[in-house]
């Protein structure tokens, strides 16, 4: 049996349409602080592309300071999509936030999801072949812009399992998908 001795919570807050609607997010002072959020989901269609394929990238962000100033109009992928109706922008935190002190953190994260993901992440070419570090779990959890957590899941983030599991020493990753069930009355 392996160790996996990395376990974290993502919080996975969206849609968000456009860039502002991040921005007044950020404004918030009833939402999440705004350095926390680490990484970032967006799906969409491209300028001059098909325009019935969907491209989606996953990206990370290790500074303490907000999501924007990372994704933003210059970024090298999303100047390359379109803010039509199925732009979809999703940020994510740690649910712990000692969890982001170190960048390791950051960065396995995000190459289990591109290594898990990479026939859905249409722009992550890099990371795609590479396995995490070490072996690693995570659990994703998705909530409204209002912090309300979706019940059913938006369509642009169906792909995305509820758990991941990587198993370094077995080179195995698991996934799945997890069930709602009220067994609290109140």
């Amino acid at each position: 049996m392996e160790d996996i001795n990395k376990t974290f919570t993502i919080q996975w807050v969206g849609p968000f349409k456009n860039l502002e609607e991040i921005k007044e997010y950020e404004k918030d002072e009833n939402t999440a602080d705004k350095s926390l959020f680490s990484f970032y989901f967006f799906s969409g269609h491209k300028y001059n592309q098909q325009k019935n394929k969907i491209f989606r990238y996953f990206g990370i962000h290790k500074r303490v300071d907000k999501i924007t100033k990372r994704l933003n109009v210059r970024h090298s992928h999303f100047s390359e999509f379109n803010n039509d109706d199925d732009l979809n922008i999703w940020i994510g935190t740690f649910a712990c936030s000692n969890d982001q002190e170190d960048e390791r953190n950051i960065e396995d994260v995000e190459t289990l999801f591109i290594s898990t993901y990479n026939e859905y992440l249409t722009e992550n070419i890099v990371k795609s072949k590479n396995p995490p570090s070490q072996s690693i779990c995570v659990i994703n959890r998705w909530y409204d812009k209002n912090d309300y957590e979706w019940i059913y899941r938006k369509k642009d983030t169906a792909f995305i399992d509820d758990v991941i599991v990587y198993e370094k020493e077995y080179k195995k990753v698991f996934t799945s998908k997890l069930k709602c069930r009220n067994v609290y009355n109140e």
